[in-house]
């Protein structure tokens, strides 16, 4: 019985069913399968244009080899609920009032990283971004070493009893004599945009065995059910700046990884009322953005997220893309908004304490999203000329396209 329990399951799993029939031509939230293919194929010949971020993955899955794995129950302190098994992470600008002998309550720094208050937070984070690389080696090499590494590293994260996450955030971006646990602390798990895609990937690899498979779609759904019921969970999704459109990603992707299609459709259709007419003017500025001390940095941040949350509803038939709200607003003009401080940093008129660079870099790759998004060859000559050259080898570009030729 067990057998044909988990036959079932894994029909279920593979071939996911919807009550409005909405089905994506694959299960990736994010990554564009065709392009995959493409590249796949490209990258034999050492000159193709994809190669030197070829290379670069390989270079960065070998690396992974060596290291992890990864695990909550790695930290020395006990979050609230009393077991390591309980993801735990401190707000990331917030620090000891010195003033007070014990530090507390913490005093927030805006733009300062507290670099103590990560505590599970790197832990997930090198788990995400490995498996992520591990996945994407195994496909584009087909060498098996990469997929049973991500396995592994999925193993002990997801299902080991000994080192396994408890699935919710409830302590997630505390702040010391303040909070045990913010809704806003869900952002740490923003990765898993491109997790369940690779989690997706590495199903065709052989590497996660059925029953593992099913014990992390399990996860996943008692995840997505505090993701969407828990207290922190609303107090996200209602939020008013970068963490509700990030929230959107969130229980976006997972949705679309649980099959849960109809999900999907509603929570990107409803963006353009809930995220884009109150965060972006007719002008693109993002105003809840514009008032932190890395005003670019963040207003490109949640840009990233528009873009990622329209790429998800892009394989369930809803197009947030060629939305513009009363005022004017739009994802393309908030692109449009940063873009025009390429090259123009000095007229900036918002604080940027952390520096233009990575940002910059960041805004380059969504302008080559952006060409083939809507199809105008201006964003892919901006991409041509003021960033391919240094970014050629970013990995990014195996997975998303940019305009066709």
């Amino acid at each position: 019985m067990k057998q044909i329990a988990l036959l079932l399951l894994a029909i279920l799993y593979f071939y996911p069913v919807s009550g409005n029939n909405i089905l994506p031509p694959d299960r990736f939230a994010g990554w564009d399968y065709s392009h995959m293919k493409m590249v796949k194929k490209e990258i034999k010949n050492t000159s193709s244009y994809y190669y030197p971020a070829y290379k670069k993955l390989l270079g960065d899955a070998d690396e992974a080899l060596k290291k992890g794995p990864y695990s909550v129950t790695y930290k020395k302190v006990v979050p609230p609920g009393g077991t390591k098994h309980d993801y735990f992470s401190q707000g990331p600008y917030w620090w000891p009032d010195t003033t007070k002998p014990d530090g507390l309550p913490y005093i927030r720094r805006d733009g300062i990283r507290n670099p103590q208050a990560g505590i599970d937070r790197n832990q997930l984070g090198n788990m995400m971004s490995s498996v992520e690389t591990l996945s994407l080696a195994w496909y584009f090499s087909g060498e098996m070493k990469y997929a049973e590494k991500a396995a592994y590293l999925l193993k002990v994260w997801f299902i080991d009893p000994e080192t396994n996450m408890n699935p919710h955030l409830e302590f997630a971006q505390s702040i010391p004599g303040v909070s045990n646990g913010r809704g806003i602390g869900i952002i740490d798990v923003r990765g898993m945009y491109s997790l369940l895609d690779a989690i997706t990937l590495l199903e065709g690899s052989g590497a996660i065995n059925t029953g593992d498979l099913s014990d992390i779609r399990e996860w996943f759904t008692v995840f997505f059910k505090w993701l969407t019921t828990s207290s922190n969970g609303k107090d996200e999704d209602n939020y008013f700046n970068n963490h509700a459109v990030a929230y959107d990603v969130i229980a976006g992707s997972i949705a679309c990884f649980l099959g849960n299609y109809d999900y999907v459709a509603k929570k990107i259709s409803e963006i353009p009322v809930r995220r884009i007419d109150s965060m972006i003017r007719s002008d693109g500025r993002q105003p809840e953005e514009l008032k932190r001390t890395n005003a670019f940095g963040y207003s490109v941040s949640n840009l990233r997220n528009f873009v990622d949350a329209g790429t998800i509803g892009q394989k369930v038939g809803v197009d947030i893309f060629s939305y513009v709200n009363k005022g004017g607003g739009s994802i393309k003009g908030a692109l449009d908004f940063l873009l025009k401080y390429i090259g123009r940093e000095k007229d900036w008129e918002w604080q940027q304490i952390g520096g233009f660079q990575g940002s910059e870099e960041g805004l380059g790759l969504i302008a080559r999203r952006a060409a083939g998004i809507y199809n105008d060859p201006g964003y892919q000559k901006l991409w041509e000329e003021k960033f391919e050259e240094k970014m050629k080898s970013d990995i990014s570009l195996l997975v998303t396209p940019g305009l066709k030729k």
